[in-house]
């Protein structure tokens, strides 16, 4: 491995939240990476942007998630916040060593919310979606 690999690898630890990394190249070669302070996202902080405004009108959401760990690519460039999505609709892809996993869309409805960023590092229960059921 280059420094330069070494190095990404520690930003997107950083960025995503990961307190250490330990990867085996081999039976002999290993590399344990460990962030002096991780970055965690408190529960309540990933919630308070979904919090309805007016109590007297009730949206129904859901929200889609990663069940593999890889790397993360939109299914197309211009996905936005409001744009309208159809059930089985593929929203983006999660790339691992051997596999590519196609992330679909189980409702009908209307993004509300991306949390995930073109060619982000995503691990099993990442949140990358929310979607307002129509």
């Amino acid at each position: 491995m280059e420094v330069k690999q070494i190095q990404k690898l520690y930003e997107a630890m950083e960025a995503n939240g990961y307190e250490s990394l330990e990867l085996e190249l081999g039976k002999k070669n290993k590399i344990k990476l460990k962030l002096d302070q991780a970055n965690f996202l408190e529960p309540e902080t990933l919630y308070e942007e979904f919090e309805e405004e007016d109590d007297s009108i009730s949206k129904t959401q859901i929200e889609i998630r990663s069940d593999k760990v890889g790397t993360f690519s939109f299914a197309r460039e211009n996905l936005e916040i409001g744009d309208q999505i159809k059930k089985g609709e593929v929203l983006g892809t999660v790339k691992g060593i051997s596999f590519l996993d196609k992330i679909k869309c189980s409702v009908d409805g209307r993004i509300s919310n991306i949390a995930i960023q073109q060619g982000g590092v995503v691990d099993y229960g990442r949140l990358l979606f929310v979607v307002e059921i129509d």
